[in-house]
């Protein structure tokens, strides 16, 4: 009898253990309302891509590209999901994007990188620019996103999560925008040595309400390069300058969600110690002009974005 409860005793802490490891962050009880994006599953390799119609979003929630799932390879449901709401919780319309990572899951890569994310101390869920619809360089490009991080995400110390990145370079983004467990929001320069970074968002004002961000750039990797950033309306960040990896071949936006632990030691290996992070995405627009963001749907003036 006593074996039988040390058996039912240790099954009981695995199942708390294991429930507290991997817990839902927000909107939990109004999961019925959050349903998974159209996915098409890949049984040989377990990937899924995103499958929409015209690999576009929809009206809703953004227009102007097209974006396929990044790094697919045992990507759950949950990891990226479209939030359908009814009580004005969507920056505009009834839609947002969710996006979230949990403690002790990451995903990989089949293609010629054979990338593993479980075994490089790292985990994400992201949308990318599909393949051959990326960002053009030496051209002007605008973009506009709002997005939201939930005050109840938990971060781990030593970790970096970004939200947004243009992964020009084989080793590295040529920009990103990122925060860690003790700073604001920060837009990097990794075109640059050493890399430079800015604070555009401070940290007591980043939390549990939706950010409006408007990029205008010109990926270049001569000097007449340039990157220009508005938060909220207001400009909080200009380059001029090599604006582009020197290494690019391709120039894809990534959204979503990215955390980026120790690739050493195996501490943060499988998921381990890098957090629970959600961070939702809403009306991701992307032209090639200002005029094509339409920016009066949010009361902002093209005309005043100097």
């Amino acid at each position: 009898m006593k074996f039988l409860l040390s058996i039912l005793y240790i099954i009981f802490l695995i199942s708390v253990s294991y429930s507290s490891y991997a817990k839902c962050n927000f909107n939990c009880s109004k999961e019925k309302k959050t349903t998974s994006l159209v996915f098409e599953h890949n049984s040989k390799f377990n990937e899924k891509h995103l499958n929409l119609s015209s690999k576009t979003l929809g009206d809703d929630l953004g227009f102007g590209h097209k974006w396929e799932t990044g790094m697919r390879r045992n990507l759950k449901n949950w990891n990226i999901s479209i939030v359908n709401s009814k009580e004005n919780l969507a920056r505009l319309g009834s839609k947002f994007l969710k996006f979230e990572t949990r403690e002790g899951y990451c995903s990989s890569t089949h293609g010629k990188s054979g990338w593993n994310d479980c075994k490089k101390g790292r985990n994400r869920a992201e949308l990318a620019s599909l393949w051959k619809s990326e960002l053009k360089p030496n051209k002007i490009f605008w973009q506009f996103l709002s997005f939201k991080i939930p005050s109840s995400i938990q971060q781990k110390k030593g970790v970096k999560t970004s939200i947004w990145q243009i992964h020009s370079g084989t080793r590295q983004p040529s920009w990103m925008i990122k925060f860690t467990k003790n700073s604001g929001l920060l837009i990097q320069n990794l075109t640059a040595f050493p890399p430079e970074q800015k604070v555009i968002i401070e940290r007591d004002n980043l939390f549990d309400k939706w950010h409006d961000v408007i990029i205008k750039a010109n990926l270049s990797k001569k000097p007449n390069g340039s990157f220009s950033l508005w938060v909220n309306g207001k400009k909080k960040f200009n380059y001029e300058g090599i604006s582009r990896q020197s290494t690019a071949k391709r120039d894809p936006i990534h959204f979503g969600i990215y955390n980026t632990g120790s690739m050493y030691g195996g501490q943060n290996n499988d998921g381990k110690d890098l957090g629970n992070i959600v961070v939702l995405f809403d009306e991701i627009r992307v032209g090639d002009s200002c005029k094509d963001l339409k920016l009066e749907d949010f009361k902002y003036k093209c005309t005043a974005l100097n």
